[in-house]
């Protein structure tokens, strides 16, 4: 007897969703980008606190150079570009609850401003916990934060499905 079956994902939202993404559709395929160009390195990754008053680290961190240019990771609204204490802070609300906020980023786009998935927003700039060597990048969904990477890899398991025949 010879079995055959299917590699796919489960998804509960029509092709037609709107953006930006729901949060039961958070994947590449609903325009969420990374912040820099190409695919950067991780190089301090997600770690939700298990109370939020307590440590850890409520976004990513990746690998960037001074100058190097920052993306809208999905089309928005900025709603503030300015500095948090000693680094320049980029926060954009994307509808649907989540909003985006990127350090240190020395903006270009201004705050009221509709930018695009993708659209040049600033660039990196210096103040950032690692220097001028990255980005941190935070989203939240509602008030809380969810790591970005979900936001841009499809990290679901695969699921065996029979073929119709």
């Amino acid at each position: 007897m010879t079995v055959s079956v299917a590699l796919t994902t489960v998804s509960t939202v029509p092709p037609s969703q709107p953006q930006p993404p729901a949060p039961a559709a958070l994947s590449a395929s609903n325009g969420w980008r990374w912040p820099l160009a190409g695919e950067p390195k991780i190089v301090g990754p997600f770690d939700k606190p298990a109370e939020n008053w307590l440590p850890g680290h409520r976004g990513v961190d990746l690998g960037a150079s001074e100058g190097d240019k920052v993306f809208a990771p999905q089309r928005g609204k900025v709603t503030f570009a300015s500095r948090v204490v000693d680094r320049p802070v980029l926060v954009i609300d994307h509808g649907n609850g989540f909003k985006t906020s990127i350090e240190p980023v020395i903006a270009e786009a201004k705050v009221g401003d509709w930018v695009q998935a993708g659209a040049h927003v600033g660039n990196v700039g210096t103040g950032a916990h690692c220097s001028a060597r990255c980005i941190h990048w935070g989203v939240r969904l509602n008030g809380e934060y969810i790591d970005p990477v979900l936001l841009i890899r499809d990290l679901r398991p695969s699921i065996l499905l029979p073929l119709n025949q």
